[in-house]
């Protein structure tokens, strides 16, 4: 609709309201937010934070090509003739590649890109391997509701009801298939998600269908990305999503690390303070349900995909495997949630927890951790990472 608006503006008006940075971006999150190409269909093609489907709604191919129209944005290019042909498309205003198409805009795919991508503003970091086509994928989010810039400048909400409470929380796909899971378009409930529930209670706006943006714009919250670095081997992710609680939480730290060994390894280290001894509860939804295995380990089998879930800091930790209700609302009926629980009564908490992930018919790799003082160290695969919980650094030993 304002892409429309704008052409309309630029024709009749003689006014230009292309000249911003968000809209040079916008080609780009669409990109980045795809899934693996080899796996595209109608109703599985695109990460779905926040109230997203997988599938798409408008286009996008008339969306990138108006983009790349604009631009010269040859990657836009690119990925609307990959969305064509695949099929996937939403066919709702397909007219308007026709008048949008600029066939001298040569289509660019993304191989010469990084494959790490900060969307600063709205603190989303989307992760992977390689733009092969059947790559795995991990995407992080730990920013305010409607993007820093908003937060600084509103003091009533825009209009953020379809955001999710869910700082510090990220979804993974690989192998073939998602492998840790969003909860889609339901009631707004940080327990849906991959983050940290203070008490049984989760994160400012949650509770209703959708979120009361007005409380987190009130304190002025400001989760964050705090570090986002790419290496060939191995990416490192770091969000601080303190202020994503309310104060009567009692939380005054909690900062996930993600150690995203490629192609198959993610280790998410949490470092969680609160002002007494509270019910901490650490939650992740596999796609699938997942069974205790062997060595304690949680394993998640898929059609393509084996999913291994291992905390690796269980001492005084509760570790459950179970299938939870979804708050539901008039039709957007939740249904059941795969959850690994990991509870304890902390003040002070640092918790591991290891992911790796196979083909079907393979076993995916174990992760050992060993813990000396502030320094902890994680093996996987011949590889060796090292975390300075201190300085909040981590990397590859060498």
């Amino acid at each position: 609709y304002l892409l429309k608006l704008m052409h309309l503006s630029r024709e009749l008006l003689a006014t230009d309201l292309y000249d911003h940075p968000w809209w040079k971006n916008t080609a780009a999150y669409a990109l980045y937010l795809s899934l693996p190409r080899q796996v595209w269909t109608r109703r599985n093609c695109i990460v779905d934070i926040a109230d997203c489907p997988r599938g798409n709604w408008y286009g996008p191919d008339y969306i990138l090509r108006a983009l790349a129209r604009e631009y010269r944005d040859g990657h836009a290019q690119w990925l609307a003739a990959e969305v064509d042909a695949a099929n996937i498309d939403s066919p709702g205003a397909r007219w308007l590649n026709l008048i949008w198409l600029d066939p001298e805009v040569p289509a660019r795919p993304p191989t010469p890109l990084p494959t790490l991508r900060h969307f600063e503003d709205m603190g989303i970091v989307s992760a992977r391997t390689d733009w092969s086509g059947n790559e795995s994928l991990l995407v992080f989010k730990c920013g305010p509701f409607i993007g820093h810039h908003a937060v600084e400048a509103f003091d009533y909400d825009p209009g953020g009801g379809h955001v999710h409470p869910d700082a510090n929380h990220f979804v993974l796909f690989g192998a073939g298939e998602w492998l840790i899971r969003d909860d889609g378009y339901l009631p707004k409930a940080t327990e849906h998600h991959n983050t940290l529930l203070v008490d049984g209670k989760g994160q400012l706006g949650e509770g209703k269908m959708w979120l009361a943006g007005s409380e987190a714009l009130a304190v002025k919250s400001r989760p964050r990305i705090l570090q986002a670095r790419s290496t060939a081997t191995l990416d490192h992710l770091v969000g601080d999503a303190t202020e994503a609680y309310p104060e009567e939480s009692g939380l005054r730290r909690y900062v996930r690390h993600l150690f995203f060994l490629k192609p198959d390894v993610l280790i998410v280290a949490d470092e969680i303070v609160t002002d007494q001894p509270r019910a901490l509860e650490l939650r992740f939804h596999p796609e699938r349900p997942a069974a205790r295995g062997e060595e304690g380990a949680f394993l998640a089998r898929g059609e393509k995909s084996a999913l291994r879930i291992e905390v690796l800091t269980p001492e005084g930790a509760e570790v459950t495997a179970e299938e939870l209700p979804a708050r539901s609302q008039g039709h957007r009926q939740g249904g059941l949630l795969p959850t690994i629980r990991v509870r304890a009564e902390r003040q002070e908490w640092r918790n591991a927890v290891a992911l790796s992930w196979s083909d079907a018919g393979s076993t995916p790799a174990r992760v050992t951790m060993k813990a000396e003082g502030d320094r902890w160290t994680f093996a996987a695969k011949g590889q060796t990472i090292t975390l300075d919980w201190r300085e909040g650094r981590g990397d590859i030993a060498r």
